[in-house]
């Protein structure tokens, strides 16, 4: 079988190759913003980027081929390519566009951050955007919501619902109806939780976003490390067994812990759990307050920012955002009021 690459012309196929897709699999899943991103290119190449015209044309050509390919009998029963890699939206443009379209439904995604960073309140935005047609950027499904730290926000929850019940009237969504919430504090309830109820409840309804707030308030409390990391490779591999089989993304929220730098005389933020956790995830996200503030509606909000600190279809790159009553949304752009920005 002739190489696809091979086929197409000498610009696309350098173009493909600058952001090492290879197949056309590859090429069909990957956001158009990845394509256009020139970040990663040099200074005499970016003349030489591509446009959205040659995205969508590399695109057919992709599709084209598989369409033209004889295929085998297994693959029939497995799940579209663009079902299979898609992605969930933040719901805030800066986020997404940092993330390259937002969470991928596949592996782990990690957020960590220190205590009152935001992490939470990501979360339930995501639990809404998870809601909203694949157009939108969200999968059209619901969530399975695991928290084993405080209470569910549900009072907050309800004030973000209200912000996209306003924002996408046309959809007629029951948001809260599509969220389902359970409370474990302790390992072996949340390990039988996961292997046994979850499972129910992915073949009872249509789950898009899987959701453990947080993994440290479970796993840091263990004395026997060893234990420790057979419980965790447990909830791991059932969850990343939900994930490719149903096609669903697996946020899960770590805490911070203060460790000595080298010089063994300062201390530095790192998430909890070490390497035993580390080498589970597929993609690490941090979020962090940034030193200045925001004037919005007569009212100061702290800017947070997240940062992708690994992951292997994103390069490292870092969006800043605004917590307000209405959910996670955009800093806005600096005006001629000088006013409106204050720098700590």
């Amino acid at each position: 079988m002739a190489n696809f690459l091979e086929q197409l012309p000498k610009h696309l196929q350098e173009i493909a190759e600058r952001v090492n897709v290879r197949t056309p699999e590859a090429i069909l899943t990957t956001p158009k913003v990845k394509f256009l991103d020139t970040r990663t290119c040099a200074l005499d190449t970016c003349v030489h980027s591509c446009t959205p015209e040659d995205v969508r044309i590399l695109k057919d050509a992709a599709a084209k081929w598989l369409v033209e390919t004889p295929s085998s009998a297994d693959s029939l029963f497995r799940p579209p390519a663009s079902l299979k890699w898609s992605r969930l939206t933040f719901g805030c443009a800066s986020l997404d566009r940092c993330t390259g379209g937002g969470i991928v439904t596949r592996g782990i995604t990690e957020i960590c951050g220190i205590s009152g960073s935001g992490k939470t309140q990501l979360l339930l935005q995501l639990s809404l955007g998870v809601q909203l047609p694949p157009r939108l950027g969200g999968l059209g499904k619901g969530v399975a919501f695991i928290c084993t730290e405080d209470m569910f926000p549900s009072r907050r929850l309800l004030q973000i619902c209200k912000a996209f019940e306003a924002r996408y009237p046309e959809e007629q969504l029951n948001f809260l109806g599509n969220i389902f919430i359970e409370h474990q504090y302790e390992s072996k309830p949340l390990l039988n939780c996961v292997s046994n109820r979850l499972p129910q409840l992915l073949q009872e309804h249509s789950i898009g976003l899987i959701i453990i707030d947080s993994v440290a308030a479970i796993f840091r409390l263990y004395t026997d490390f060893a234990e420790r990391a057979r419980d965790m490779r447990r909830l791991v591999n059932a969850l990343l067994t939900y994930a490719d089989k149903y096609q669903c993304a697996v946020v899960c929220t770590n805490q911070m812990t203060a460790s000595l730098k080298a010089d063994q005389q300062t201390a530095q933020d790192v998430p909890c759990l070490g390497l035993q956790w580390a080498n589970l995830g597929r993609t690490r996200m941090r979020i962090s307050k940034v030193p200045k503030q925001h004037k919005v509606a007569d009212k100061l909000l702290t800017v947070r920012k997240l940062e992708i600190i690994y992951s292997p279809e994103t390069p490292n790159a870092f969006a800043e955002f605004l917590i307000t009553s209405e959910g996670v949304v955009d800093v806005p752009m600096p005006s001629h009021d000088k006013n409106k920005t204050i720098v700590k």
